[in-house]
């Protein structure tokens, strides 16, 4: 897919594989996830493009949210390995 016109893109691929696509300018942001199989390597499994867009406070909260998640995990991750 090209860049909407005007738009900013990041692309971040996943560890499976997948892509997730933040576009954005001064006026919207869109966050949007792929999922792509090819018809090679599995006839029946479904590919999907599905794009939301967000708000400035939704954007914030999604950011917080995945930040909140992730330092919870390095914290259990430090405290196992120092128990050990």
């Amino acid at each position: 897919m090209a860049t909407p016109k005007g738009m900013r893109a990041v692309r971040f691929l996943t560890a499976s594989g997948d892509a997730v696509h933040v576009y954005s300018n001064q006026e919207r942001l869109a966050l949007q996830i792929r999922h792509e199989v090819p018809t090679e390597t599995d006839l029946l499994d479904t590919s999907f493009k599905v794009a939301v867009e967000l708000s400035d406070s939704e954007a914030l909260a999604i950011a917080g949210e995945l930040i909140s998640a992730i330092s919870l995990r390095w914290r259990i991750q430090n405290n196992g390995e120092k128990q050990d």
